[in-house]
C-alpha cells in the first residue's frame, strides 16, 4: 500500500505534468524551474511565452483528495508566503499561480484576494477552467 506521502508525490507530479502540456498547448516554451536561495524561494517552471516573456510559474495541485489545489490553506499561505519573498527581489519576471482548484468561500478566498491585491501574484489560473486559461495570452 503506497503512503500518503508518496501519493502525494506521484499527484503533484501528475499536475506538474499537466501545467506543462497546458503551457505547451499555449506555445510557451519550458524551460527549468529555479531556486531563489537568498530568499528561500522554488519556482517550478520557468517558460517563455509566444511574444518573449518570461514568466516564473509557481505549480499547486492535485486531483484526487478532499481539499486539493488552493483549497488547502497551508498550500496557499506557502503560494502568498512565496509571492511575498519574491517582492523582496528588486524586480522578477511576472509570477503566476498554475492550481487545481480555487478557494470559493471563506478565510482561503479572503488570502486569495488579499494576495492578489497586493501584487504578490501577477494571476492565478484554475487549469481546468477554459474562462480563466485564456489568461495565459496575455503575457
Amino acid at each position: 500500500m503506497a503512503t500518503f506521502q508518496s501519493d502525494a508525490s506521484r499527484q503533484g507530479r501528475q499536475f506538474a505534468q499537466q501545467c506543462d502540456g497546458l503551457l505547451e498547448s499555449n506555445r510557451y516554451v519550458l524551460e527549468p524551474g529555479l531556486r531563489i536561495s537568498d530568499i528561500g524561494v522554488e519556482v517550478d517552471r520557468v517558460a517563455v511565452s509566444p511574444s518573449g516573456t518570461r514568466v516564473w510559474f509557481e505549480y499547486k495541485g492535485s486531483v484526487q483528495g478532499r481539499r486539493p489545489g488552493l483549497l488547502r490553506t497551508d498550500t496557499l499561505k506557502k503560494a502568498v508566503a512565496n509571492g511575498a519573498l519574491l517582492g523582496a527581489l528588486a524586480e522578477h519576471p511576472p509570477f503566476v499561480v498554475l492550481t487545481s482548484h480555487l478557494p470559493v468561500q471563506g478565510s482561503g478566498l479572503g488570502m486569495l484576494k488579499t494576495a492578489l491585491r497586493l501584487g504578490y501574484f501577477t494571476d492565478v489560473i484554475c487549469i481546468y477552467d477554459p474562462a480563466q486559461t485564456h489568461r495565459l495570452a496575455a503575457f
